[in-house]
């Protein structure tokens, strides 16, 4: 079973990206940044990595359309 991403969320400049990604019944958070990828996240993870590079999660604008549909890699 492939993972799918069911919502998408970035900073307004599209520099950070958060995706809420399934396969089957589990659920868990990517962060897109440049070249790099951090998978299999939690919500507390995603908030540290977040706050720890001055990103405020507030921020963060909701992707829509063929964007955030795409895989960016193995989950």
């Amino acid at each position: 079973m492939s993972p799918v991403i069911e919502f998408v969320m970035e900073t307004p400049d599209a520099a950070w990206r958060v995706e809420v990604v399934r396969r089957g019944r589990t659920r868990w958070y990517r962060i897109v940044h440049g070249d790099n990828e951090l998978d299999w996240l939690s919500i507390a993870a995603v908030q540290r990595v977040l706050t720890e590079a001055g990103i405020d999660m507030a921020d963060l604008q909701e992707v829509t359309g063929p964007a955030a549909s795409a895989e960016h890699g193995v989950a």
